[in-house]
């Protein structure tokens, strides 16, 4: 399915019946990447899953990060919705913190996954030299991903760390390069601190992407919030541990409701 989000289609997938859930993925992923989670709760809920703008199946390579949160707000009003959960990956995650800070009375709740709102600057350094010295250098999208899913703790030869060596040819590297300066240099700690909607934190303690740090002052802009820690999982525990994800999210949800 498509909506136009001003000149662009915008891509996304609805199945299911019931209170909406949506998912947004992380840099250079796609509605896919939530397939673990939609067949377990399209039977409870309304799945909702979008390529985020110049991702996927959807246009806008033009518009900047700070506008994602005004793509999904656009969505939400498209299907007609009132009230949403919202789980969201990394750069996904932080595109719900938006959403829930810009439109507070249209999260019903939100789950933050592995996400950093700012690095120091020995980090920023570090993060810049992987995608400037390999996204873009003579070693190719290749090294740049294996030197990325070592740091996300995802261990060679599994069926993730094949799956995401098979997407880099359809990574547009000099667009990624972009789009990850765009979210580092974006500061939301203002931004996040006035969300006040139910919110779940989930850390893999083995991901080297996000700094421990980061979890830490998400959980003192956000003090409301319920944090997991997923002991062995990486930057990816949807993936990892599909089952204990989805049964944290579908435990948190359902208590909310409650």
């Amino acid at each position: 399915m498509y909506f136009r989000y001003k000149e662009h289609q915008i891509h996304f997938t609805d199945d299911g019946r019931g209170d909406a859930l949506v998912f947004l993925h992380g840099l250079g992923g796609n509605a896919r990447n939530w397939t673990y989670q939609r067949q377990h709760f399209v039977s409870r809920r309304r799945v909702i899953c979008l390529d985020l703008p110049g991702h996927g199946k959807s246009e806008g390579k033009n518009i900047e990060f700070s506008a994602f949160v005004d793509v999904v707000i656009a969505l939400i009003d498209h299907l007609g919705i009132d009230k949403v959960a919202m789980c969201g990956l990394s750069k996904g995650a932080r595109v719900g913190l938006g959403v829930a800070a810009r439109a507070r009375d249209r999260v019903s709740a939100l789950i933050v996954v592995n996400t950093c709102l700012c690095l120091s600057p020995s980090g920023q350094a570090a993060r810049t030299t992987l995608y400037d010295e390999l996204l873009l250098g003579p070693a190719g999208m290749q090294s740049w991903a294996r030197q990325l899913l070592a740091q996300m703790a995802i261990e060679e030869g599994t069926t993730i760390y094949q799956g995401f060596l098979r997407s880099l040819n359809s990574l547009d590297g000099p667009y990624i390069r972009a789009l990850f300066q765009q979210i580092q240099d974006y500061d939301q700690r203002s931004e996040v601190a006035t969300i006040s909607s139910p919110t779940l934190l989930i850390h893999g303690a083995k991901d080297q992407i996000v700094p421990s740090y980061c979890h830490g002052e998400l959980q003192q802009l956000i003090p409301h919030a319920v944090h997991q820690v997923f002991e062995q999982c990486g930057h990816l525990p949807y993936l990892e541990a599909p089952e204990r994800f989805n049964e944290a999210v579908e435990s948190f949800l359902s208590d909310e409701a409650s």
